[in-house]
């Protein structure tokens, strides 16, 4: 693929920069969704509340993962991280009474920094057998889509993929699903996302296999881009729903479980997908796939 006469382009962290004043004037966006969250003076609102009340926790994960997290520059030049995830930990931070750090790092340091800490967690991770040994995992929030990013046809089937030189970043569900479904394709890993978005954009790499918001993030981004979003019928037994994820026996997570079934039910959740995401990756009522919490979870949640 000839790199001349390509339209310039920006990654992600770029493109995020230039989205902040946009995010800023939403009606839902939050005051405390700087590096160093603050919970409200709102009182508990689960029967869970008090395994987590006082208690001070880290928020591991990228910022450069649109539209979940992602940097947000504010009037004063400054930079706060946003999103989907960011919305959801401060509501949860003012249900349940406890305040957070956000700690930035690539998803490849994202795992080990979790599995080390009894009072870190992340968000936007879908749960699996392998994972399940190290970690715990609330019900799930978000329901995801796989998308493809290319600079040519719009890949909507995993055998379009047939012949094509794939992008993942590293460990993710994306990654181990392609890995498994296509074992003799021609799979390139990265630790971070915007390296692979970078590789698809340089015409070293046809297609980027990643998160379907994320992929709109970047194709908004970006003139030139193609995203194609699988059906779920394929990926299914690959890549779950979204959850937090916190390393085995984390005292907090039964709580976050119960606080996420909350938000749910009141449509808490539903109203923040819309805000960063889109209403049609909405539940709409039905969450019967957000499944329950890993076993060992203690949780008041019905």
């Amino acid at each position: 693929m000839s790199n001349q006469n390509r339209p310039a382009s920006i990654d992600r962290r770029g493109f995020l920069k230039l989205m902040a004043a946009g995010a800023a004037a939403t009606p839902l966006a939050l005051a405390g969704c700087g590096s160093s969250q603050q919970t409200a003076d709102a009182p508990a609102t689960t029967e869970a509340a008090t395994d987590v009340a006082g208690a001070k926790l880290t928020f591991v994960g990228d910022d450069a993962f649109a539209p979940y997290r992602y940097l947000e520059v504010q009037d004063d030049g400054s930079q706060k991280v946003a999103g989907l995830d960011i919305a959801i930990a401060d509501e949860m931070a003012s249900r349940l009474g406890f305040t957070y750090d956000f700690e930035p790092q690539e998803f490849a340091a994202t795992l080990a920094s979790v599995q080390s800490s009894g009072t870190s967690f992340t968000m936007a991770m879908s749960a699996n057998e392998e994972r399940e040994q190290t970690y715990d995992f609330t019900r799930g929030y978000y329901q995801p889509l796989v998308g493809v990013l290319t600079m040519s046809d719009e890949v909507k089937k995993l055998e379009d993929l047939k012949g094509k030189s794939i992008a993942c970043t590293t460990g993710t569900v994306q990654n181990k699903f392609i890995a498994a479904v296509m074992p003799d394709a021609d799979i390139h890993t990265y630790d971070g996302g915007d390296q692979c978005l970078q590789e698809v954009l340089a015409g070293r790499v046809d297609a980027y296999l990643c998160d379907g918001a994320e992929g709109q993030s970047m194709r908004d981004a970006n003139e030139g881009l193609v995203l194609g979003l699988l059906d779920r019928s394929e990926t299914k037994d690959y890549v779950g729903v979204y959850r937090v994820m916190a390393t085995k026996g984390a005292s907090f997570v039964g709580a976050f479980d119960a606080c996420i079934a909350e938000m749910l039910e009141d449509g808490t959740i539903d109203g923040y997908i819309s805000q960063y995401v889109g209403e049609d990756f909405a539940w709409n009522g039905d969450t019967s796939a957000s499944g329950q919490p890993t076993t060992g979870v203690v949780t008041s949640a019905k």
